[in-house]
C-alpha cells in the first residue's frame, strides 16, 4: 500500500479495491471460459480496450472480437491467471497478472503462456478493465513443448502484416 495511506479506513479502502479487483480478473476468466462474451464485454469500460491477438476499443469492438473471431478459433480453451500486482490510484489501478493458457484447436492440445497489463478504473462504484494487454511468451501444440508463437489478427480474424515483436 502507498505510504501516503495512514488511516485506518484508507487502508481499509486500499484492501477492499484490491478484493475487487482480485475478483475482476478471476471473474474475466471464468466467462471467457465460458464464452459468456456480453458478460465478458462488460467488464471493460465503455471505452475500454482489448490488446492481445488483435485489438479492440470500446465493448461492441470487443463482442465483435470474442464472439465472431475468438468463438470459433478453438474448441476448448482454459486461462490460469496467478501472481497478481496492483498499484492503487484512487479510481483507478494498474498491474501485472501472469497467465497459463490451454486450448483445443482442431483436436490439438496447445499451451501457452504470457501476461496481462491491466489499466483499471472504477466506474460507478465498480472496478473494471479501462485497458488489458496480453502478452504472449509462447504458444505451441503441447506435444512441440514451450516454443513458438501466436499469429496477431484484427478484429475479424485477419492476420496483421507485419506482426508485432
Amino acid at each position: 500500500m502507498p505510504e501516503d495511506m495512514t488511516t485506518v479506513e484508507e487502508r481499509l479502502q486500499a484492501l477492499e479495491d484490491r478484493a475487487e479487483i482480485a475478483q475482476l480478473r478471476a471473474h474475466y476468466c471464468h466467462v471467457l471460459d465460458h464464452r459468456d462474451w456480453p458478460a465478458l464485454a462488460e467488464l471493460f469500460t465503455a471505452d475500454g480496450e482489448f490488446q492481445g491477438l488483435a485489438h479492440a476499443k470500446g465493448r461492441a469492438e470487443i463482442l465483435h472480437f470474442f464472439s465472431k473471431t475468438v468463438d470459433p478459433m478453438a474448441e476448448g480453451f482454459w486461462h490460469f491467471c496467478t501472481n497478481p500486482t496492483v498499484h492503487l490510484d484512487g479510481d483507478r489501478a494498474t498491474g501485472r497478472i501472469s497467465i497459463q493458457y490451454l486450448s483445443q484447436v482442431s483436436g490439438t492440445s496447445y499451451v501457452s503462456a504470457g501476461h496481462y497489463d491491466d489499466t483499471l478504473m472504477r466506474e460507478d462504484g465498480v472496478w473494471k478493465f479501462r485497458k488489458r494487454q496480453i502478452t504472449f511468451y509462447y504458444m505451441a501444440p503441447l506435444a512441440e513443448g514451450f516454443t513458438g508463437r501466436p499469429t496477431y489478427i484484427d478484429i475479424d480474424g485477419r492476420p496483421l502484416v507485419p506482426q508485432p515483436c
